[in-house]
């Protein structure tokens, strides 16, 4: 079943025409990658499919409940936030359900056992389960261990703090706190070190989700995708192989 299917899409900046014809279906464990020049409007298309940027032109379709997280190269420094308290801005749809079960569990506790009560109980497990399960929170802390965070000590540390490498993995590990369906990634590779490169490489080749991505490390294109968008003048080619087939062809 597709996660994501798009269909003609087409965005304007400032009245003109940046893209065109975008159309390609992504389902589960498909990595497309985008290739184009700087300013072909790669980033602008992972904006768009996010939501963080309007469609002006064709139609986007996703999945009934779909998740989506988008990794951002630039990821904010002045949020007032520790690690711990960023990552979980990721996941909260997830955040939410707890809560509402432990108001519930508190009601129940205090001798709430009436039909609705029961059932709204019942109906927030449902959907914790099909949001990603009670496990969550240890995948998302796992996640940041992978990416080179060790201890409580990283995981209340601010953000304002950190580097530049620092903040690309924490971002890395907001995106997929939430246990996405569609991953947009912008610039995954940057300021990574070989350990949290390889930890990412293994981890988008093992997950259960769409994803989306640009990156200049070839090697790693050519390592995670299965599937490539070809963005030129404005135009679009979607390409149903690996990054090395694809190149393949153009030569």
């Amino acid at each position: 079943m597709a996660v994501v299917i798009a269909s003609d899409l087409g965005k304007d900046i400032a009245g003109d025409p940046l893209l065109r014809g975008i159309s390609f279906k992504l389902e589960r464990r498909d990595r497309m990658t985008l290739s184009g020049r700087n300013g072909a409007g790669k980033t602008t298309l992972l904006r768009m499919l996010s939501g963080e940027a309007s469609i002006d032109v064709g139609e986007l379709v996703l999945a009934k409940g779909t998740k989506i997280a988008l990794h951002d190269q630039r990821p904010p420094r002045d949020l007032g936030l520790t690690l711990r308290e960023y990552v979980l801005t990721g996941a909260r749809e997830l955040v939410a359900i707890e809560q509402e079960l432990a108001a519930l569990e508190h009601a129940m506790a205090q001798g709430a056992h009436d039909e609705t009560t029961l059932g709204r109980y019942a109906e927030a497990q449902a959907r914790l389960e099909h949001a990603g399960g009670y496990g969550w929170r240890e995948r998302a802390l796992s996640a940041l261990h992978g990416l080179g965070f060790r201890d409580d000590a990283d995981l209340d540390r601010s953000l304002d703090t950190f580097s530049g490498g620092e903040l690309t993995r924490a971002s890395h590990g907001r995106a997929l706190a939430g246990d996405p369906d569609l991953l947009l990634l912008d610039e995954p590779t940057n300021h990574l070190d070989v350990a949290s490169l390889e930890w990412l490489e293994q981890r988008l080749t093992s997950i259960d989700a769409a994803v989306v991505l640009v990156a200049h490390d070839r090697w790693f294109l050519e390592a995670v995708g299965t599937a490539v968008l070809e963005m030129e003048a404005g135009r679009t080619r979607y390409f149903k192989g690996t990054w090395t087939a694809w190149r393949k062809e153009q030569a």
